[in-house]
């Protein structure tokens, strides 16, 4: 008996060549951007619980998920193509943004590695440092002298409304140029602190931590100006405006009140003249537990006497709780939460937009 003829609807037209659409999908061969945005459409309609749970249901779910890929993946070219045409009109700002954020980051870089030197750093090479710093930053400013950049250094508004991209545009490049000033500060703390030890190292740290929160707190009321200009915008009406200002300077009042207080703390940090993690060790203590330092295995210099009863080093417990609370030996919680240090020479990365 011949066999039943196979139904070209169940099995395709070419399911015995291996070459039409069933065939390459089997193989793995059948790609597009439709298939690929189909399965996190799925999963995320059956996540949020729009999926059904009969076969209607999903069929008609197959055929949803199907048209919204498909609608993806047709507009998906013009929206790239649009980007372009953006970053073609904003071409300079774009390049002059990439630049000066790829300068901060390695300038941050030299600046921990500089601080990390101690006393072996250079002072030619700080000083090297700073100059460029400070060439870079007044080189920027006086690429775009004729662009209103300045008047926001000063906490003055803009004489325009400026547009929303070149809003984004002046406080993206006074952040990052205010950020390469106070690496060029925290260089000339390096220089006066070169060689320190001791007291002086974790003077040195506290000092380059104050430094950063003066920065944060500045930075967090650079973009204020800009913002009040942009919101306060009378062509939308006087009482949207006043709003849309009034809602603004709420919201930023809180943001510089934390500011505000991290600022005070590393004040207090640095008018502290104990060590606020232990004490200076006696000379009988440091008989008794052994005149060597466990950290740098060295002579004892200025022994501090932590809460658990460890002694070390001053300069070298201070750089160990640049990094860590706990004890170097017993890892008993010894340094309180407090504010974050920065006394590595670190700066803050992210941008300071609104």
């Amino acid at each position: 008996m011949d066999p039943p003829p196979v139904s070209p609807d169940r099995w395709g037209p070419s399911q015995g060549a291996g070459v039409g659409p069933s065939g390459l999908r089997r193989y793995g061969l059948n790609f597009s951007a439709s298939s690929l945005l189909q399965a996190p459409i799925a999963a995320l309609l059956e996540y949020s619980g729009t999926s059904g749970n009969g076969g209607g249901d999903r069929a008609y779910q197959r055929y949803d998920v199907h048209h919204v890929a498909r609608w993806f993946e047709q507009i998906l070219p013009f929206s790239l193509l649009l980007l372009v045409v953006f970053i073609r009109q904003h071409l300079q700002g774009f390049f002059v943004t990439i630049w000066i954020a790829a300068v901060m980051f390695k300038s941050n870089d030299i600046l921990r590695k500089q601080t990390a030197l101690k006393g072996e750093r250079k002072i030619s090479v700080l000083i090297g440092i700073t100059v460029i710093f400070m060439i870079h930053v007044f080189g920027v400013y006086w690429w775009y002298r004729n662009d209103d950049l300045l008047r926001p250094l000063f906490m003055l508004p803009p004489k325009d409304i400026p547009p929303f991209w070149h809003a984004i545009f002046v406080i993206m490049v006074n952040d990052t140029m205010v950020r390469q000033a106070a690496m060029a500060v925290k260089c000339m703390l390096l220089l006066y602190y070169k060689n320190c030890r001791g007291r002086n190292y974790r003077r040195q740290g506290q000092m380059l931590t104050l430094v950063e929160y003066l920065l944060l707190l500045y930075r967090a009321l650079l973009p204020t100006s800009v913002w009040y200009r942009f919101f306060l915008n009378k062509e939308y009406g006087s009482l949207f405006s006043s709003l849309t200002t009034g809602l603004y300077l709420t919201f930023k009042l809180t943001s510089v009140v934390e500011k505000v207080q991290s600022f005070l703390a590393a004040v207090k940090a640095l008018s502290r003249k104990d060590v606020h993690y232990g004490s200076y060790a006696t000379a009988e203590q440091v008989l008794a537990a052994g005149d060597m330092c466990a950290i740098c295995q060295e002579k004892m210099h200025v022994p501090v006497l932590l809460r658990c009863k460890h002694i070390f080093c001053e300069d070298c417990v201070s750089e160990w709780f640049e990094r860590e609370r706990t004890c170097p030996l017993c890892r008993a919680l010894v340094k309180p939460a407090d504010i974050r240090s920065f006394g590595d020479g670190s700066t803050s990365l992210f941008f300071q937009l609104f």
